[in-house]
């Protein structure tokens, strides 16, 4: 189901005239688990893993979509539904996640969790859920910017679409080896400051340099400074 997923998306972004294009993708380790954690600005951002990410992963999704019709089926095998009227129903979701990262299988995020109903050039707030998964799991945090998404598909016009390159920018990961379960506010916190800088520069500049950006952004502001 997963590679099928897999399929559906890059057919799904041929028949649009969308051209997926991954930056950095080749500098990440990816016999390693992860918790990756792109940036969320429109509905496409559900295919938009399916063509970034190369190795199995799941992902945690809204629970409503099951009730689609052919696709719901697909989508229950493929995602770690949530409920998130419901306490007990997200913890069971953090369960299950922290299940598959026991066996080996990274989780997709999207920290922002929603995304608004115009482009934006600001992240939404993020939350704490996969950072403190990531510390419990002591497994490296991998952000993922989509800086084209919402101009690929408008946020709330679900079928307004524009043909285009659909870029997808890995950057270098956050560590979390050595914290624990009080450092999941602030490491969500700088991880947050750290994307949108990322983002900024993407939105400025020549994508092909913001490794280096993020590398020098890390190095000079070491996230142990966020915790004293």
């Amino acid at each position: 189901m997963f590679w099928l997923m897999k399929t559906i998306s890059y057919l799904w972004f041929v028949l649009c005239g969308i051209l997926p294009r991954n930056i950095n993708r080749s500098k990440v380790d990816f016999s390693k688990r992860y918790i990756i954690t792109p940036n969320h600005q429109s509905f496409i951002d559900a295919a938009t893993i399916y063509t970034s990410i190369p190795n199995l992963f799941k992902t945690l999704g809204k629970i409503e979509l099951e009730k689609t019709p052919i696709y719901g089926l697909i989508y229950k095998t493929v995602v770690i539904t949530v409920d998130r009227s419901s306490l007990a129903a997200k913890a069971m979701s953090f369960r299950k996640m922290k299940q598959e990262m026991d066996n080996g299988i990274s989780i997709t995020i999207f920290s922002e969790g929603t995304f608004p109903d115009q482009p934006s050039m600001q992240l939404q707030p993020f939350q704490a859920g996969g950072y403190s998964l990531a510390i419990l799991q002591q497994v490296d945090i991998l952000p993922v910017l989509y800086i084209d998404a919402a101009y690929r598909m408008h946020p709330s016009q679900v079928w307004n679409m524009t043909p285009g390159i659909h870029r997808a920018v890995f950057l270098p990961i956050l560590p979390t080896l050595g914290l624990d379960k009080q450092h999941a506010i602030p490491l969500k916190d700088y991880a947050e400051l750290y994307m949108q800088h990322c983002l900024d520069y993407c939105r400025q500049n020549k994508v092909s340099d913001v490794w280096e950006i993020a590398e020098l952004w890390l190095k000079n502001n070491p996230f142990q400074n966020e915790i004293r």
